[in-house]
């Protein structure tokens, strides 16, 4: 079944014209790719995408509105140990 939708997926885009195609396979490239450019890096220089980061702020803010925090107080205290 699913060979069959993509035999005539394939016969509609060899009828476009060569420009056509080529906007087509630029739009489909596009959106295949969004999100995933480096935008940011973790502190032990991981490369994060676009998509990467959203997930850990959204992670962050999750855990925040839960009261997962560290006080200042307890972080300073964690920082003297190091």
């Amino acid at each position: 079944m699913a060979q069959v939708c993509l035999d005539n997926i394939y016969r509609e885009i060899m009828l476009l014209s060569d420009f056509e195609r080529q906007r087509l396979y630029s739009l489909m490239e596009k959106e295949l790719y969004q999100g995933r450019d480096i935008v940011a890096y973790t502190t032990s220089g991981k490369p994060l995408s676009q998509m990467q980061y959203v997930e850990k702020i959204e992670k962050a803010i999750a855990e925040a509105d839960r009261g997962e925090l560290i006080t200042d107080d307890v972080l300073e205290k964690e920082i003297a140990t190091w």
